[in-house]
């Protein structure tokens, strides 16, 4: 019996009129210029999915070396790939009986869990509704999704011992695209979204990371043998690292048995960052991804390189294929995650965010961006409940004891950032045409976009906050927190130089009663 994912349509993916169809490894190389993307059961196999074709792709190139090298491989229009695919054909056999795709032969049955098992290790049940009693399967297809799935994203959970164990560690860890932003180049057809993130391989150069002995697929060496801690030998030997030991065991074409153990790991204190080019990192750790706060937040995180932050290698490289005029002059970004706590998971995001492709190629104009969402970052203290916030005053007005309480009771904060979400977009595409050159030949960015940015942000918090308190029917009160309001306000659009003056002008008034009362 054979279920080979050459031949056999196992990947879903949408079409140029929106229809979503499963095509084999094979169409899909011959049909990707066709193809729109990739869109599977859901977004931690469809990120799973890319990351598996990206593999294919480096390891059928050995590249891109360069610029040039990548623009061959847009000419070549897969056809290396499915030659390589063809070489290999063995190894895409989810049914082979000597090592069949992404999965260790030497798993037996007593080490299987039911299918519906899988959704449920974890200590959440948020993702599935399956029980025993429902009878539930898979087909191969879709069970092809689930290694891939399993192998590349996946949170910590505890596993079944794997052959010949019986004490120790059993706990499967998190894979490194769990509670990280993960970031994928959007294209216009499949073909240019996977090009688009096919970052620069040139192991002589050491680049994206180092080389130790020969860089392979799991797929070419091993997906069996007792976990261990170890590192990949290259860039494709980490997009395929075993992080599961996992073993189909089908009935006809049916899958309702599966068993899984912890696979490798990363030794302990080795960061994932050295070969991850789809993340971006602030001070050593990965940029997550929020389930409560909007993407455009964190848009400096994908766009700059600057102190203690590092933008995504494939940005880097994007930057480089622009300066040879081979990408468009508008970059979209995919950006995905599942987030969880430890073995529970809290929820995926799958969004979007598009910007035009100075902000890759030009670092102070994203370094503009950042000082613009600053300013809106600063100003979310306005709906705190520290001392001298609004909404302290207002408890105190009130004489409500909690003002902790009161604020996420009336959550000004929400419509901040709501009205602020709608205002982002603008200065987003209008901050690249407010430039002027200097004296000394630097093109600066913001002087009159980010004076009105600001006046957007104040606008936005009065509003906010203004909004949430109508149902106090206090007046006084009301009266009181509003004046605190505008103070802040007033603090936090004063200049730098006027703070500075502010805070003298404090420290004097301070020194000037310290010497009355020693005098009296």
């Amino acid at each position: 019996m054979s279920f080979n994912l050459l031949n056999q349509p196992w990947i879903p993916v949408i079409t140029q009129d929106f229809q979503i169809q499963e095509v084999s490894l094979t169409q899909l190389f011959q049909t990707w210029e066709t193809l729109r993307e990739l869109q599977a059961d859901n977004p931690p196999t469809t990120l799973a999915l890319y990351r598996f074709l990206l593999a294919i792709l480096h390891r059928a190139y050995q590249g891109p070396r360069n610029a040039d090298h990548w623009e061959e491989i847009f000419e070549d229009n897969g056809q290396k790939a499915i030659t390589y695919l063809g070489l290999q054909r063995d190894r895409f056999d989810l049914l082979h009986p000597e090592h069949p795709f992404m999965q260790d032969p030497d798993l037996p049955l007593e080490k299987a869990v039911p299918i519906y098992a899988i959704h449920t290790m974890s200590t959440s049940e948020v993702f599935s509704h399956e029980h025993e009693w429902s009878g539930y399967s898979l087909s191969l297809a879709q069970a092809a999704r689930l290694l891939v799935r399993l192998q590349g994203v996946d949170i910590t959970s505890l596993r079944a011992f794997y052959v010949g164990q019986t004490s120790g560690n059993r706990s499967a860890v998190n894979t490194p695209t769990i509670n990280v932003a993960n970031v994928l180049v959007r294209g216009s057809t499949l073909k240019q979204t996977l090009l688009l993130n096919l970052m620069c391989y040139d192991p002589a150069s050491e680049v994206p990371s180092v080389v130790s002995g020969e860089d392979l697929p799991a797929w070419e060496t091993s997906y069996g043998g007792k976990p261990k801690k170890t590192i990949p030998e290259g860039y494709i030997s980490y997009l395929t690292f075993p992080w599961r030991r996992l073993r189909l065991f089908p009935e006809g074409d049916q899958v309702s048995q599966l068993a899984i153990t912890m696979g490798h790991s990363l030794p302990d204190k080795v960061s994932p960052q050295q070969w991850e080019c789809g993340v971006a990192y602030r001070d050593d750790k990965p940029v997550r991804l929020s389930l409560s706060k909007q993407l455009w937040r964190d848009a400096d995180s994908f766009l700059l390189t600057a102190e203690k932050q590092h933008r995504p290698r494939i940005v880097d490289w994007l930057a480089d294929l622009k300066s040879e005029d081979l990408v468009d002059d508008v970059v979209t970004f995919q950006v995905s995650g599942l987030s969880a706590d430890k073995a529970k998971p809290l929820g995926w995001s799958w969004e979007h965010f598009s910007a035009p492709i100075q902000y890759v190629t030009d670092g102070d104009l994203a370094q503009t961006l950042k000082i613009a969402i600053t300013i809106a970052e600063d100003h979310q203290q306005i709906f705190r409940s520290s001392r001298g916030s609004p909404y302290f005053a207002l408890a105190e007005a009130l004489k409500n004891g909690d003002p902790g309480s009161l604020a996420n009771a009336l959550d000004g904060e929400s419509r901040y950032w709501a009205r602020l979400d709608r205002a982002f977009p603008e200065l987003l595409n209008a901050l690249p045409q407010d430039k002027q050159t200097g004296a000394d030949g630097i093109i600066r960015y913001g002087f009159k976009e980010l004076p009105a940015w600001t006046q957007t942000v104040q606008t936005a918090a009065r509003g906010a906050f203004t909004e949430s308190i109508e149902s106090i029917r206090n007046y006084k009160a009301r009266a009181v927190a509003l004046r605190t309001l505008e103070w802040k306000l007033a603090d936090l659009r004063a200049s730098p130089e006027e703070k500075e003056a502010k805070k003298a002008k404090a420290a004097a008034k301070k020194n000037t009663k310290k010497k009355q009362a020693v005098a009296q």
